[in-house]
């Protein structure tokens, strides 16, 4: 099964259905504050996955970032285009970006749970080609639960739509990104 037209099929779907216009968690507010706080002025920034532009690219935005988004769902780049019209926005894969030390900073909310370890390991070395040098990426995932079974297909639903999904254990991510220092934030 192709995981990304499923993924992308079910986004098309989903479309800003699932978007919420604020940061409801605390400590993930925190950590999304520590990451902005940590770019410089005006920073140039990627927000990978970026769905309807809701809450985080305009947060970003409203940091006085520069900010292109990218998702490869067309209704969630057009939502976001409508909802956050000073970012700019492409509608691409995160699987196929193709940026040279361009961004300050990069910003993955859960995204890159919709990958399957072979275009997880592809995405990351394509993340850390597009950071600017001494830049930082926010990157948000879920952990594997007790059981562990985090290395076998998984499917959740959004809206009544099957999404693949899969956790990562620190160990895989920082196989995955071995020129980045990492720092996790519970």
């Amino acid at each position: 099964m192709d995981i990304l037209q499923l993924n992308k099929k079910a986004w098309n779907a989903i479309g800003s259905k699932a978007a919420s216009k604020t940061i409801k968690d605390p400590k993930y507010k925190a950590a999304f504050t520590l990451f902005c706080n940590k770019l410089p002025k005006q920073a140039s920034v990627l927000d990978l996955g970026c769905g309807p532009g809701l809450p985080f690219t305009k947060a970003l935005v409203k940091r006085k970032f520069h900010v292109t988004g990218i998702d490869f769902s067309k209704e969630m780049i057009a939502a976001a285009k409508k909802n956050v019209p000073e970012a700019s926005f492409k509608t691409i894969s995160m699987t196929d970006i193709d940026y040279s030390n361009e961004f300050d900073g990069i910003f993955s909310g859960y995204s890159m749970l919709c990958l399957n370890p072979t275009l997880f390991k592809r995405t990351a070395t394509r993340i850390t080609k597009a950071l600017k040098p001494n830049g930082f990426l926010f990157l948000a995932l879920n952990e594997p639960g007790p059981d562990k079974h985090h290395k076998t297909e998984s499917y959740i639903e959004i809206l009544d739509q099957k999404l693949y999904s899969r956790p990562y254990t620190e160990k895989e991510i920082e196989k995955a990104f071995p020129k980045l220092k990492i720092k996790y934030i519970d």
